[in-house]
């Protein structure tokens, strides 16, 4: 990619980006840092767009794309990149408890308080798998704190 193509896409994604259309600007940014890995600001730019993608966006956007080959992570990710990936996963618990580990770092975060409901309600809603599951509390903040103990407990029984 030469330089001035690159000027020219950046500016495409910065538009896209000012006018909200996050899932255009997460597309452009990804073909940047594809083509300029070493470039830290473009990664940055990309990982603020993904955040603010909601559950649903994300997973359109995902399902959108061709399989590509899965490539090991770089670093730890962020509670928020966490609960995404349990999102997507079907793990509604486990993304609820990513997102409360985000808002205990940033608890101003209207986003993280957002996406913790929407994960609660899918939660909620999901059927029940497990036998343990039955003795569960009925009440929605009780069940919630208890799936998220579970959770919790799972992985302190791994550490060990």
């Amino acid at each position: 990619m030469t330089p001035a193509a690159r000027v020219e896409m950046e500016a495409r994604a910065d538009r896209a980006l000012r006018r909200g259309e996050l899932v255009e600007a997460v597309d452009l940014y990804e073909t940047l840092t594809h083509a300029f890995p070493d470039d830290a600001s473009l990664a940055d730019k990309l990982a603020n767009v993904r955040e603010s993608l909601l559950p649903l966006e994300l997973q359109k956007l995902e399902a959108a794309r061709p399989p590509e080959e899965p490539e090991l992570p770089v670093g730890p990710s962020s509670p928020a990149q966490e609960g995404e990936r349990l999102f997507a996963l079907g793990d509604y618990v486990g993304a609820a408890a990513a997102y409360r580990r985000a808002l205990q770092e940033r608890p101003d975060n209207e986003l993280f308080k957002e996406r913790l409901l929407e994960v609660f309600q899918m939660a909620r809603e999901m059927p029940l798998q497990s036998p343990t599951d039955k003795a569960l509390p009925k009440a929605p903040q009780p069940r919630l704190q208890a799936l998220l103990d579970r959770v919790a407990s799972r992985r302190r029984l791994k550490r060990d």
